[in-house]
């Protein structure tokens, strides 16, 4: 498993969503905004957050676990199934 930041996992997906012409950096805001909502969201168990030392990362098993959330954003848009794709979001 890799640590990664909060913060910096939430650049490296936003920059990954903007690679996407159709989605654009209106499109990766809104995905920030909605991350920030699942995550101080105390109701959804987050197994995939883990606080060490004070801070909060995210863990991926590799890199392309990135490239795999902003494709499945990506298709959740395309299909206009972006409340689902934030149901099942981990």
């Amino acid at each position: 498993m890799i640590k990664i930041l909060i913060n910096d996992f939430i650049y490296e997906v936003k920059e990954e969503i903007l690679s996407y012409e159709d989605l654009g950096e209106k499109k990766a805001n809104e995905w920030e905004k909605h991350f920030f909502k699942w995550f101080e969201n105390s109701k959804i168990s987050k197994k995939n957050i883990k606080e060490i030392s004070g801070k909060k990362y995210y863990l991926i098993k590799d890199e392309s676990e990135i490239f795999d959330i902003a494709d499945k954003y990506f298709y959740a848009v395309e299909q206009k199934k972006e409340e689902e794709y934030w149901k099942n979001f981990q």
